[in-house]
């Protein structure tokens, strides 16, 4: 269980880092750019949309061993994600990217306008215009899409079990261990993990709250 803790933690941590970065990216890479930004918002937005189980068949058939890109991976540098953390670490990312994306978008276009127009006449640099204005600005609605962000990415189940599978101590989350302890029969430790997802759920949303509140 500790180990399952531990894993689940880990691969958070890793989606939610790249999802910031790549949210951020992607807002101003397509910020001016109307029809490239709908398309990419909408195949973002989509996961949202579809079942977690989808979204692990669709990796397996994008990046299974018997695919192109897995192909390439395996026979040119002995990678795949089917099975590994790395490829549980791609589910939480997916699941959890359009909360992130979302929440960055809303973050960033409730900021008065006045503050930006006053840094871009004084000829501030897009990525000083992000540490400076951007981020100090709507940085509550950035925590609190992070923490929702945190939320999915923790409780992951369906994406992860098809294309990482269920290997305990190398993709086993905290999720996949109570659905081991179910099915094998083992509530007492069933009930211990219950009670570790139960403790940080009630974090994470504690937090949300908090965030909120002091943002409304």
């Amino acid at each position: 269980m500790i180990h399952a803790l531990k894993l689940s933690l880990s691969i958070v941590t890793i989606a939610v880092i790249f999802n910031l970065a790549l949210s951020i990216s992607l807002y101003f890479i397509f910020e001016k750019k109307k029809n490239s930004k709908k398309i990419v918002e909408f195949l973002l937005t989509l996961p949202i949309f579809l079942p977690p189980s989808v979204i692990g068949y669709m990796l397996i058939i994008g990046l299974g061993i018997n695919s192109f890109i897995g192909k390439i991976l395996f026979r040119y540098f002995n990678f795949r994600f089917i099975f590994s953390f790395q490829g549980a670490c791609l589910a939480a990312i997916i699941v959890s990217l359009p909360i992130l994306y979302q929440g960055i978008k809303v973050a960033f276009e409730t900021i008065d306008k006045a503050y930006i127009e006053t840094a871009q006449c004084l000829g501030v640099s897009k990525l000083n215009m992000i540490r400076y204005v951007y981020l100090p600005l709507g940085y509550k609605k950035v925590l609190s899409a992070t923490i929702l962000g945190i939320g999915r990415a923790f409780g992951e189940f369906g994406a992860t079990i098809l294309i990482a599978g269920n290997i305990p101590g190398k993709t086993s989350t905290l999720p996949l261990a109570l659905y081991s302890a179910i099915e094998s029969g083992d509530y007492i430790e069933a009930n211990k993990i219950l009670i570790i997802l139960l403790i940080f759920s009630g974090i994470f949303l504690s937090l949300y709250i908090f965030i909120t509140k002091k943002e409304s």
